[in-house]
């Protein structure tokens, strides 16, 4: 690689700048453009850490295209970036790098103290560059007289991406002792509704963030309501009660008789923008607050679920919407029944609920834990239960339920004790992809890193 200093690029430019004749009459301008209009990585190195098969920690080396991740570049403030980060651990301390550019092309380091005209390096596409710190490529017009500085930065994870964090967030005393729990996230805070030792219904709430309180209402008209029936639908609030009505609420405190009709043996179990659920008698019904109207379903309705309800509502990738009901039969079932529809839009009422029936073949089922909470995560559904020695996902959509490949979703030690231990287990996921778990008193909050990685 050769070194020069600025003063010299300017003689090997000044040439350019002088008119030059040719018998005497004819005169050569030279161009004024100089930018870079393209900007690439070549194949780069990444350390990788595994164990060995006695057990040890060893480390080895892989490479990927670096072209994978583009290099954007921002004409207005002569940046030039990766807004997709390299991955983690990948070395940067040697890097071939393709530019295509107008003009004559030199670089340096960019937060150099000595001065500005100096330590300038021609650059060559054969020349592995160091990019562990910004620098600046700068474009020198052929005639002399324009340039251009562009700062180049090469950004790099600092976190796994298929790893999970959690935060312990301690313990909340607004939880202790409340039963029949569920949780949900509204209006950007996590919802906790139980039943206190006095039959009085507990409302608490905690901003969906690791700052903030947990605080506790006072609950009023919801001394029926069962806490594991609660819905959302249009920014408010539902729960079915003991005798077979819906109650509502705006602020979790206020509870009121919403306008569907009571029914014998009424339970919601999902909601979606327009529509309550509810399963009464082996029937599947629905309501937007007028009567209740009967499901189409293209099973027997005996194949419904009644235990551990879970109602999850959620947009596909496709952009029609889903609604899924998984839970248990019988008491005895160590598998969840899974149900399902989905709709385009204007069609939620005219689309039949299919049962996923039974397959001998596919051992990959959501068993049925204790505190059972289905949540829409990752682009697909979690499922979280039982001691949490194992969180399942599902990508099809409640067809198959797996862990995750190398484990990058897994329970924090502390949480996965904790949740052995207890007696009431209920989780949710927020907006921003964190799971939010409730183990009795105690609170945790995690995500895989991924999911958090911002793509500027």
């Amino acid at each position: 690689m050769k070194k020069y200093i600025f003063p010299l690029l300017a003689m090997i430019v000044l040439p350019l700048t002088m008119t030059s004749c040719f018998d005497d009459e004819e005169e050569v301008e030279y161009s004024e453009d100089c930018y870079i209009s393209a900007f690439s990585l070549g194949t780069l190195k990444r350390s990788l850490y595994k164990k060995s098969s006695a057990g040890l920690d060893s480390i080895y080396t892989t490479t990927f295209t670096g072209t994978y991740f583009p290099m954007t570049i921002n004409q207005r403030n002569l940046t030039i970036e990766n807004l997709d980060s390299l991955p983690i651990r990948t070395r940067l301390g040697a890097v071939l790098t393709t530019v295509s550019f107008q003009g004559i092309l030199v670089w340096r380091k960019a937060n150099l103290t000595e001065d500005a005209d100096t330590s300038w390096t021609t650059y060559s596409s054969s020349d592995s560059i160091d990019l562990r710190e910004p620098l600046h490529f700068r474009v020198v017009s052929e005639s002399g007289r324009s340039s251009r500085t562009y700062t180049v930065k090469v950004n790099v994870h600092q976190q796994e991406a298929d790893s999970t964090h959690w935060d312990s967030l301690g313990t909340a005393a607004a939880l202790t002792s409340m039963a029949e729990r569920k949780a949900l996230v509204w209006k950007q805070q996590i919802v906790v509704v139980g039943k206190m030792t006095d039959g009085t219904l507990a409302f608490v709430k905690h901003p969906c963030t690791t700052a903030g309180e947990w605080t506790s209402t006072t609950t009023s008209g919801a001394e029926m309501a069962v806490p594991t029936t609660l819905q959302q639908m249009g920014g408010a609030l539902f729960m079915s009660t003991t005798d077979g009505q819906v109650v509502t609420s705006n602020d979790g405190a206020t509870w009121a008789q919403y306008d569907a009709p009571a029914q014998e043996g009424l339970t919601l179990v999902g909601a979606s923008d327009e529509y309550l659920y509810a399963l009464a008698d082996g029937k599947l019904y629905r309501t937007s607050g007028s009567a209740w109207e009967e499901e189409t379903l293209d099973d027997e309705g005996s194949n419904l679920p009644t235990g551990h309800l879970n109602g999850v509502y959620y947009t596909m990738k496709n952009g029609a919407k889903r609604l899924m009901l998984i839970g248990s039969r019988t008491s005895d079932d160590k598998e969840a029944t899974v149900w399902a529809k989905a709709w385009r839009e204007g069609k939620e009422t005219t689309e039949t609920w299919v049962y996923y029936t039974p397959n001998g073949a596919d051992t990959h089922h959501c068993p049925i834990m204790k505190g059972l909470s289905i949540v829409p995560y990752d682009d697909g559904m979690q499922a979280l239960g039982g001691d949490l020695s194992e969180i399942l996902h599902s990508y099809d959509h409640g067809i198959t339920w797996k862990t995750y490949d190398n484990s990058d979703m897994t329970a924090d030690p502390e949480l996965q004790k904790a949740a052995k231990e207890a007696q009431y287990l209920t989780a949710a996921a927020d907006e921003e992809s964190f799971l939010w778990v409730l183990v009795d008193d105690r609170v945790w909050r995690g995500r895989i890193n991924r999911l958090g990685f911002v793509r500027k």
